[in-house]
């Protein structure tokens, strides 16, 4: 009867010690609420529609980035360190809420004493077991234990998006260094062509040698522009490998085709909408929430604590013995423990604590400033560069034309030597421009998704990811 007694005055001042410190919700502020835009103010894409963006590198229909994005999320150095902390937030958790329960063990002994008269045998088994009952302080630890539980999962998803990010970028920069190398030996034909047409109207008595020479300086300054073009590529194939931890070798010589123009068809929520879905917004929020609750359990420590002790067993002189009547043995003890002089030690970490919530909060607005800065950047960036591709198309089209035509002329003696070479420089500036922008292009569309979060899903299981948001 004493043992129930005992509980049931600890179960209720366990609910009164409880009920002395709580832990607030995540909300934002209203200096953070004040910092987002109602609407996106860049003139691409639709700003009223939500889309999916997750595995967004697949509408580009490039099987050869889909397997490289696809081997760097399983292989990639920085993606396993952040699987490896997210499991680590998994057992922390666990380990938290062992806290919040009595912890329980097993007993067992045996021996002999000897002296010179007498010697005895002694044998007992048993449990033991205690719970420590705080003003809150254990289930804030474990609140902050489910923060950063949500936290490290957001930071892979976080890791996850850049390195897709990444890995894009480099495939696109590769595809540019072969489009690169492809205009400039396309073009060197062409002023093959007309060194051709310049030595044959030296030889021919109709011009000087000025012509020749003003050909094959041409020539010889596209020719050394082609090393550079082959050294990026290989460059970014190293960075391919790197990203996607393979030898280089392992990566191969991808065939030369077109950089891959990505769908315009993509929209997006509202501001507030679609920042949540950036997961270093997500893991931002979720460190407020693991500082406000570590805020939570300092306070707690201003409080006195209950622990309670008690075990259950049996002894006897023999190991048969054990369960006859009278080898029964129970204790239950219980104790306070009541701060009263720390040297203003205990008000100290709660100012600590406090300072925390107060960074966590900063980083929290400052992931929301950079998430608006990007996403605006994108956007910006992708119409810009879609207006700069419509003009150089033409430009192409047009320094075609004109090379051809004072390449004929010249032939005809019609037309000057210096224009052909004009128009041969031109045409091959502005197909390079017009190389370097289409890829400019594809490069801000993977900025923009990356900004976007990249489609961010969480990795928990749904019943893991709503059981830590309860």
């Amino acid at each position: 009867m004493m043992p129930r007694i005992y509980l049931l005055s600890a179960a209720c001042l366990a609910a009164l010690l409880t009920g002395c410190v709580t832990t607030p919700d995540f909300e934002m502020s209203p200096e953070q609420k004040s910092v987002i835009p109602s609407q996106w103010n860049a003139p691409a894409l639709n700003p009223h529609l939500s889309q999916d963006t997750a595995d967004w590198w697949s509408s580009w229909e490039e099987a050869e980035l889909s397997d490289l994005i696809s081997r760097a999320m399983s292989a990639n150095t920085s993606v396993k360190e952040a699987q490896a902390n997210l499991r680590y937030a998994m057992a922390g958790l666990t380990v938290s809420g062992s806290n919040l329960v009595p912890k329980v063990n097993g007993t067992g002994s045996g021996g002999r004493s000897h002296s010179k008269r007498t010697g005895a045998n002694s044998f007992s088994i048993g449990v033991n077991g205690s719970w420590t009952i705080d003003a809150g302080g254990n289930y804030a630890d474990y609140l902050a234990s489910k923060a950063d539980l949500m936290s490290a999962d957001a930071s892979l998803g976080d890791v996850q998006t850049a390195i897709a990010a990444q890995v894009a970028a480099a495939y696109v920069n590769l595809r540019l260094a072969q489009r690169q190398v492809s205009v400039a030996e396309q073009n060197l034909k062409t002023q093959k062509e007309a060194l051709d047409i310049a030595d044959w109207r030296y030889r021919s008595g109709l011009v000087d040698s000025t012509d020749v020479d003003q050909a094959r300086t041409s020539l010889e300054q596209t020719r050394a522009s082609i090393p550079s073009h082959k050294a990026n590529v290989v460059r970014n194939r190293n960075l391919l490998a790197k990203l996607t931890s393979q030898k280089p070798e392992s990566i191969g010589i991808l065939p030369v085709k077109q950089i891959s123009v990505p769908p315009n068809n993509l929209s997006l929520s509202i501001p507030a909408d679609t920042l949540r879905h950036r997961p270093d917004v997500r893991a931002a929020e979720a460190d407020v929430m693991a500082a406000m609750a570590r805020h939570t359990s300092a306070r707690s420590a201003l409080f006195p604590s209950l622990t309670i002790n008690g075990s259950l067993g049996l002894a006897g002189v023999t190991v048969g013995m054990l369960g006859d009547p009278g080898t029964h043995n129970s204790s239950i003890l219980g104790s306070i423990n009541l701060p009263i002089f720390n040297a203003g030690a205990l008000r100290a970490q709660v100012e600590q604590r406090d300072a925390q919530v107060q960074a966590a909060n900063a980083r929290y607005e400052a992931a929301l400033l950079t998430g608006i800065q990007e996403i605006e950047d994108a956007l910006n960036d992708i119409w810009a560069v879609q207006q700069r591709i419509k003009s150089l198309q033409v430009a192409v089209e047009s320094a075609k034309r004109a090379a051809t035509n004072a390449r004929q002329n010249y032939q005809a003696g019609l037309q000057d030597f210096t224009v052909v070479l004009t128009t041969q420089r031109t045409l091959l500036t502005v197909e390079e421009q017009l190389a370097q922008t289409e890829a400019n292009l594809s490069l801000s569309f993977i900025d923009l998704y990356n900004a976007l979060g990249g489609g961010w899903k969480s990795s928990l299981n749904q019943k893991e990811e709503n059981d830590v948001r309860k």
